[in-house]
């Protein structure tokens, strides 16, 4: 099993979608698409069974041609790729239909050499995983499971700054483009109104002191209903078809989210990293609140270093530097 680039199929599949969607609700000629697609009519109704195949509702219009409505919340590589606007970031891409964890797939890929971008999708996980090896709920068919390799020239020890470059683009996508009010709880996860909507876990291969590769999993709740949730996170969980009352498309959502990500990646390489912890700081639930440690100790959040540790000043008056674990904010 080995992810492979963007095919010509995928790539003819992504500009039926392209030549469909410049007029949705209207008909376009088999010959219209097949001269764009440079490929006879037989092949264009072979291209357009198998997206078919795939839940793509393309409907053929007797002696006028083919129409597609709206773009489905379908998560196979054509739908991306039509919605993709990166160079690197999901540009290798693997999808499955059900898969124990995007993480352990995208850890072979990586084993392989598989280049940095390789993105692993998932409709559902049987063995969904978050951080501290807590499960991550993940039916099928509402929300975003994936994995992206990334191979950062950074050493080890700065690779938890890769989870706030991943956050903060989640969360300036939830925010612009959704027009949500999401915030950033450290480590790892996005908020809405005291309630999780998405959670990154990063991992690491590395020998020695040098990085070899980082997986940054990432799970979005994007639309389980507000019943949808098992009773013990439902009170702790939510969506963004919750927060927003209205259903979002998939695809799109995960397009935004790589393209936003590939923008910040590219200021975390070039040294720009003081960009990423400013948009940190600006949009986060954690900062300025009493909080609750692991180790029984409370204080306040009072800032991160440039490694991305909480600084938490307690109680007593020490400023302790936490660089892992869950920290509860408690208001």
């Amino acid at each position: 099993m080995t992810p492979s680039e963007i095919s010509q199929e995928e790539e003819r599949d992504s500009l039926i979608f392209s030549l469909l969607i410049r007029k949705p609700g209207e008909t376009v000629s088999g010959e219209t698409l097949a001269q764009a697609l440079g490929i006879s009519r037989v092949a264009l109704h072979k291209r357009i069974d198998k997206l078919r195949s795939q839940g793509v509702p393309i409907q053929a219009i007797h002696r006028k041609g083919y129409v597609l409505e709206e773009i489905p919340d379908l998560l196979i590589p054509p739908v991306l790729s039509f919605l993709l606007n990166t160079k690197k970031m999901g540009r290798h891409y693997h999808f499955m239909q059900e898969t124990e964890s995007t993480n352990l797939v995208a850890r072979e890929f990586a084993q392989t050499g598989a280049p940095e971008g390789t993105l692993v999708v998932a409709e559902s996980q049987t063995g969904g995983r978050g951080r501290q090896g807590r499960s991550w709920f993940s039916p099928k068919g509402e929300n975003l499971y994936l994995s992206i390799i990334l191979r950062p020239g950074i050493s080890l020890l700065e690779s938890s700054q890769v989870t706030f470059l991943i956050s903060v683009a989640l969360t300036q996508v939830i925010r612009e483009k959704l027009g949500l009010d999401a915030l950033i709880k450290w480590p790892n996860d996005i908020y809405i109104k005291r309630k999780k909507v998405a959670g990154i876990l990063l991992e690491t291969e590395n020998v020695g002191t040098k990085l070899r590769y980082l997986i940054a999993g990432v799970g979005i709740n994007v639309n389980t209903p507000a019943d949808g949730f098992p009773p013990q996170i439902s009170t702790r969980a939510t969506s963004l078809s919750i927060e927003s009352q209205k259903r979002h498309l998939r695809p799109q959502v995960l397009a935004w989210f790589l393209n936003a990500l590939e923008k910040w990646y590219e200021e975390f390489e070039t040294g720009n990293r003081e960009k990423v912890l400013t948009y940190w700081r600006e949009h986060n639930y954690t900062l300025g609140k009493k909080v609750h440690l692991e180790n029984g100790r409370k204080g306040w959040a009072i800032g991160i270093t440039p490694q991305g540790a909480l600084l938490v000043r307690t109680t007593g008056g020490t400023v302790l530097p936490v660089n892992a674990g869950d920290v509860e904010v408690l208001g």
